[in-house]
């Protein structure tokens, strides 16, 4: 991680309170994650697919779009499983996370369209690897509403 995106980051996205919508999917017993540079006290995050509403979408048609972006897959947005508190200053959010389905796409590693390119990576992790990535580096509260199997 560089001390250049780590400043980009907390310029674009940081001292404001955000609204982010998250999506979780799962395939096969497995986690769809992506890997954020320039976030955390480690120098990354790991988190599902999601972001920021543009204009006037709602929550669904941001999910969709957010998705579609960072991972080439379209998605259903099903129920909500939890709102969360992000806060690691200067960056704090308040993030809705919803089960979603895959509808089509082709799978990829998309991008983050405001300017920062964030994503490192795209994974697919079950219960086992996502209990093993370390707990500064995931949404770890998220384990109590993912249904892997």
């Amino acid at each position: 991680m560089t001390a250049n995106l780590q400043q980009q980051i907390h310029k674009t996205y940081g001292n404001r309170i955000r609204v982010r919508v998250c999506g979780c999917l799962i395939v096969n017993s497995k986690l769809l994650m992506l890997k954020h540079d320039g976030i955390g006290n480690k120098g990354h995050f790991w988190n599902v697919p999601g972001g920021e509403p543009e204009g006037t979408e709602d929550l669904h048609e941001a999910l969709q779009r957010e998705f579609s972006e960072e991972t080439g897959l379209k998605i259903a947005v099903g129920q909500l499983l939890c709102i969360n508190e992000f806060k690691a200053s200067p960056l704090h959010a308040v993030e809705y996370y919803f089960e979603v389905r895959k509808l089509g796409g082709s799978e990829l590693l998309g991008h983050d369209p405001e300017n920062v390119s964030v994503l490192s990576k795209l994974d697919w992790l079950g219960k086992e690897g996502f209990s093993n990535l370390e707990a500064e580096t995931k949404p770890g509260f998220l384990i109590k509403y993912l249904k892997f199997d």
